[in-house]
């Protein structure tokens, strides 16, 4: 899509804050307003516009992608479809499937999955049997049960948070920590890829591989930023 507009500037609108192109309010895919709770985060979202230069580039946008999805998706009627895929994601989860071997890829594992194992059952009463090897388990029916309701009862914002970084790790479970504030994006980052990294070390640098990771590291930075900005916090440079 070319370029359409001048100016984008963020601004205060009935009921907090929007992003405004040559003054009109902008507009989600499905034609909602868009409006945050945040001024930082309308300012971080009306920068992107300003960035965008004779064509725009909606990968180079992802906070207005997370808000977008936020305001169409989150509260609307595929809600229970979208809880239901994370749960799903929970059942066969990334973090419960540890390698064989060699011992110290099973060590980085345990040393970045159990923690967050540890935490979900602390913190929730959820057990998740880790098993070693690829071989299927099966989770306990009132630990996914468990999960399901986190996942029904998280806002619109850690919802969205959790959706996104389910389907980029993989992992449900990450994907919780992240949207809890458990953890942030270098440790899920760490956390998701630590299979990938891994064989890197051990084989060398790959084209391919190492632009998946950077593109992993860039969806779950901006994810944090997101959930940063959605609480108020002050956008910077370098975030």
């Amino acid at each position: 899509m070319k370029k359409f507009y001048k100016q984008a500037e963020g601004g205060t609108a009935p009921g907090g804050y929007t992003v405004r192109l040559d003054g009109q309010t902008l507009r989600t895919p499905l034609r909602h307003p868009v409006l945050v709770p945040s001024a930082a985060l309308a300012a971080a979202m009306a920068a992107e516009w300003d960035a965008q230069a004779g064509e725009i580039v909606t990968a180079s946008m992802p906070l207005t992608q997370l808000v977008c999805t936020m305001i169409d998706k989150a509260d609307s009627h595929e809600r229970a479809e979208m809880n239901a895929e994370i749960v799903k994601y929970a059942s066969s989860d990334l973090v419960c499937y540890l390698a064989l071997n060699p011992a110290e890829l099973v060590a980085r594992q345990e040393a970045l999955w159990h923690p967050l194992l540890g935490w979900l059952q602390d913190e929730y009463g959820v057990v998740l049997q880790p098993v070693k090897g690829i071989q299927y388990v099966q989770q306990p029916a009132d630990s996914l049960k468990k999960i399901a309701d986190i996942v029904a009862n998280l806002d619109a914002a850690r919802f969205t948070a959790a959706q996104v970084v389910t389907g980029v790790t993989g992992s449900a479970v990450i994907a919780l920590c992240m949207a809890s504030g458990r953890i942030g994006a270098a440790q899920a980052y760490d956390a998701a890829t630590v299979d990938e990294v891994f064989q890197l070390e051990k084989w060398g640098e790959d084209a391919i591989a190492r632009k998946r990771l950077e593109r992993i590291e860039g969806e779950l930075t901006a994810v944090e930023k997101f959930l940063f900005l959605m609480k108020g916090g002050e956008a910077t440079a370098s975030a």
